[in-house]
């Protein structure tokens, strides 16, 4: 007779389902963890950046209050200028609780205002606002006088574009730019109007107004990121009629306005020029700050010697979370009462970005 081991099949059975119910806890178990990792250092994230946030912005508030400081001191002195030797010139670097906090404040009246094309060309339009000083002023008819060949000599200057095989040239760029500016549709010599936007995927059309942001150059054709990264440290974005202040200017900035970089910038590290009257000899070519041969001569009431536009670039990280952003400081006042420093635009930055 033959009888069947039925118990032992039984007990195969019951340890094969015993294994897998323990495989199945042990996975929910690890899938549980994971998860709960996952949400915790999600939480710590969010937590890190949101301090990071405020850390950043209270860089702006002690932006503003340097440069509030510095201009009363410059009123109460009778004396209001901006130089490269002024306290808000120097970076910081601090600790704030856990965070780290950077800032850096630019004058962007220190750069070349790409907004002055708007009127080369020929549309026209009123002035912005210039420097607090004497000469500051509102800068004639939107500053246009020269500006055409003030920026094409700065791509010049820059080696723009970067890209030495294009047949691109500044002059090219400089029609291009103009034409993204103005509000007519008529294209300039090299320029490019809706046109040859409307051919693109997608298709846009110019701006015809004043830029914002300098990423808005990268729709203009023939402009490359490498060439808006070349030149975004010279350049700055404000209303069409602000000034030059000479005291803070790039050296290519000064060379694309006529003027001797290697005679005017030693002033500056000096601590600059102190008078709105010493403006007179930057348009006169017998008191050697014009270049021999160069043109156009600069006009009075595009210079400076004091600013109204400031650019703070911040920095704050918290537990290897960093926040990168830069502000746009408009600062205004003649008397003690009347001085403000306001916000007028910010922009978080991509961080492998300078742009």
């Amino acid at each position: 007779m033959i009888y069947l081991n039925i118990k032992a099949g039984q007990k195969g059975t019951v340890i094969i389902t015993v294994l897998m119910l323990v495989a199945v806890a042990t996975y929910l178990a690890v899938e549980m963890t994971y998860r709960q990792r996952i949400d915790i250092t999600r939480t710590g994230t969010l937590l890190a950046l949101s301090q990071s946030e405020e850390n950043v912005k209270s860089a702006e508030s002690l932006a503003q209050y340097v440069l509030a400081e510095d201009l009363l001191s410059d009123i109460k002195k009778t004396k209001i200028y901006d130089n490269l030797k002024e306290r808000w010139t120097t970076p910081v670097q601090t600790t704030l609780g856990q965070g780290i906090i950077e800032g850096e404040i630019a004058d962007l009246q220190g750069r070349f205002n790409i907004n002055r094309l708007w009127n080369a060309g020929g549309t026209g339009g009123t002035g912005g606002t210039g420097g607090t000083g004497g000469t500051g002023g509102t800068g004639g008819a939107g500053g246009a006088g020269g500006a055409r060949e003030q920026f094409e000599s700065l791509l010049g200057n820059l080696s723009i574009p970067v890209d030495s095989s294009s047949n691109i040239t500044p002059a090219s760029i400089t029609d291009r730019v103009i034409d993204w500016l103005d509000s007519n549709k008529s294209p300039g010599t090299d320029g490019r109007e809706d046109q040859e936007y409307l051919l693109q995927d997608p298709a846009y059309t110019a701006a015809d107004r004043v830029l914002v942001d300098l990423s808005e150059l990268m729709l203009i054709s023939g402009i490359t990121r490498e060439d808006l990264e070349v030149l975004a440290p010279h350049v700055a974005l404000l209303p069409p009629g602000a000034t030059l202040n000479v005291n803070t200017a790039t050296d290519e900035t000064l060379r694309a306005y006529c003027l001797d970089a290697s005679i005017i910038a030693p002033i500056q590290l000096a601590g600059g020029y102190e008078k709105a009257g010493d403006l007179n000899d930057f348009v006169d070519v017998s008191k050697g700050l014009v270049m021999t041969g160069c043109t156009p001569i600069p006009i009075l009431t595009d210079l400076s010697i004091d600013s109204n536009f400031f650019l703070l670039k911040a920095k704050a990280t918290i537990d290897k979370r960093t926040i990168h952003m830069h502000s746009v400081l408009y600062r205004s006042g003649n008397t003690v009462p009347d001085v403000k420093v306001k916000v007028i635009l910010r922009k978080h930055l991509d961080p492998f970005s300078g742009v």
